[in-house]
């Protein structure tokens, strides 16, 4: 019962992008919080910690997560516009939250970084790395 769980998280794409979440969080926000730290403004510190997390997000995902067969021409591009879409979503979030409601930065640059995660899983997974449903082994999208 145990192994048979295991295999349908490992299968899921959702909890896998989860795990490379885990590894992006690590690295892009130990590189956008010490930036800020040492008096970077959030805005520029997030965008530098954005680039370092979608070059990581990108191998890991395009190799773990939805194990795409696509040229890395392909996949990268598209991947890249997804993250574009992702960072906008996010640094409206920032300017909201720490301009404009005068939120801790901090707590505004993590509220923006869940939503950069949940617009860049919908747009990784039904756009950039999208193989249609029959030829894929993918539990999360059978339930």
């Amino acid at each position: 019962m145990i192994k048979t769980t295991m295999t349908k998280l490992l299968n899921n794409s959702a909890f896998l992008y989860a795990l490379v979440g885990i590894a992006n969080t690590i690295v892009g926000y130990s590189i956008t919080f010490g930036l800020t730290f040492l008096g970077v403004i959030p805005e520029v510190a997030n965008t530098i910690g954005t680039i370092f997390g979608v070059l990581n997000s990108y191998i890991l995902n395009k190799k773990f997560t939805f194990k795409s067969q696509n040229s890395h021409k392909k996949d990268f591009v598209r991947f890249g516009i997804a993250m574009g879409i992702a960072y906008i979503f996010s640094t409206i979030i920032i300017f909201i939250t720490y301009r404009i409601l005068n939120m801790n930065e901090y707590i505004a640059l993590i509220l923006g970084g869940v939503t950069y995660t949940i617009v860049g899983y919908f747009v990784s997974k039904f756009w950039a790395f999208y193989v249609p449903v029959t030829a894929k082994n993918d539990n999360f999208t059978k339930s």
